[in-house]
């Protein structure tokens, strides 16, 4: 209401974009997708602010590709998103628009294109602007595809090495746990059960009792 009385318009459309960014973890796609429809995109187009918009588009993407409308997804990553954000040189944001890209062609059946996607154009940029987090989980997703392939000794390595490492750094205990997770699902597969449980039980498990104990 007072960006309202105001005639902050743009103060408005990030208000709604922020809604919407509650909206759309709940489930509630149909009202993020009209919020940036109808509410954010014509603000954004009418003061010209091309940033704010391709960001926006890309939300709405994300909507699609979790509807599953991976084609409409694609399409706004490589037409809506990546123009802008190399017209301006905006290389953070080019980069996870094609880390979104890659989780696209890994989701078709692609996951070499997706790798090599990941190796060079996502990774080298997050080294460049130490973007710590955004590398690590970068490589998690490298992970992800080598334990799909039964590349599991490579995963595994990638895991221990260099997720776990920089996650301890960064303090963040949740991606940090994850990572543990997804080093007991690995030695689970190698027979390796009782390292398994004990992940589980005393790396994985203890966090997210934490975590949610502090909601």
């Amino acid at each position: 209401p007072v960006y309202e009385k105001l005639g902050e318009v743009r103060s408005w459309a990030a208000t709604m974009g922020q809604i919407a960014d509650i909206f759309q973890p709940r489930g509630q796609l149909d009202q993020a997708l009209r919020t940036r429809r109808e509410e954010c995109l014509p603000v954004y187009q009418k003061l010209g602010d091309i940033l704010s918009r391709a960001v926006t588009m890309g939300k709405i993407a994300d909507i699609y590709r979790a509807r599953g409308q991976l084609d409409d997804a694609m399409q706004i990553h490589c037409e809506e998103e990546l123009p802008v954000y190399e017209k301006i040189g905006n290389i953070r944001e080019r980069a996870v628009a094609m880390g979104k890209i890659a989780d696209i062609l890994n989701m078709r059946g692609k996951p070499d294109e997706a790798l090599r996607i990941r190796r060079e154009e996502q990774l080298p940029v997050f080294e460049k602007l130490g973007d710590v987090r955004s590398w690590a989980a970068t490589m998690g997703k490298i992970a992800d595809i080598y334990v799909a392939r039964g590349r599991l000794d490579e995963a595994l390595r990638i895991l221990q090495e260099e997720c776990k490492p920089a996650f301890e750094k960064l303090g963040d205990i949740r991606s940090r746990a994850a990572t543990m997770g997804n080093i007991a699902d690995i030695l689970k597969v190698h027979g390796q059960l009782d390292d398994a449980i004990r992940l589980y039980r005393q790396e994985e498990l203890p966090v997210y009792e934490r975590l949610e104990a502090r909601h």
